[in-house]
């Protein structure tokens, strides 16, 4: 469902079902951001996308703005819909991460290839994650919306929750995400075990 999307309690849960593994949090942890990051050095290759010389908006121009500033953009106004007040401390970060990506474009001959390389290597480690700790594939393959744009969101509420940032909303979290995982642990156990169970009679 479309409000789905909007609601920060179902999309957290449904994020956390999928990263529920230590391993593969820590990994997501360090690779998110880096898949971000490599892609919004992909995306300054726009170049300045309006031209702002002259204007109330001048002192955008270190950031372009290319698609890297609207991508950032676009991705703070979702992650203020779902909650503005860690969209507000998570700001700075993506702000950050648009001007360092034009920043080494524009200072790099090799800047693309260094992001593709560490692009490709960071989803490599995403899906060594999925497959070999969590045992549970990625939301990639029918949630295209989290997978792509809530993941770096997601991935800073894990420190967040980690330093006391809404408790209660954690707990019931949790609660889901657990039963979440049991219910698939269980289905999982009962394909593996059904066919062995059915040739022994």
């Amino acid at each position: 469902m479309v409000a789905d999307i909007f609601s920060l309690k179902k999309q957290l849960v449904v994020y956390g079902s999928h990263h529920n593994n230590k391993v593969n949090v820590a990994i997501h942890m360090v690779f998110v951001p880096t898949i971000f990051w490599t892609a919004l050095v992909f995306a300054s290759n726009t170049g300045p996308l309006v031209n702002v010389d002259g204007t109330l908006f001048a002192f955008l121009k270190p950031f372009g703005p290319n698609l890297a500033f609207f991508t950032v953009v676009f991705y703070l106004t979702y992650y203020a819909i779902l909650d503005p007040i860690a969209a507000s401390i998570a700001s700075p970060i993506l702000v950050a991460m648009s001007y360092t990506s034009t920043k080494f474009l524009a200072t790099n001959p090799k800047a693309n290839k260094i992001a593709l390389a560490v692009h490709i290597i960071s989803w490599i480690f995403q899906f060594l994650g999925h497959g070999l700790a969590e045992k549970r594939s990625p939301k990639l393959l029918d949630n295209l919306v989290q997978a792509l744009v809530s993941a770096p969101y997601f991935v800073f509420f894990e420190v967040l929750f980690f330093l006391g940032y809404r408790p209660k909303l954690y707990k019931e979290v949790m609660m889901e995400i657990n039963k979440d995982v049991a219910d698939f642990k269980a289905k999982r156990a009962a394909k593996t075990s059904g066919p062995r169970y059915q040739s022994i009679q």
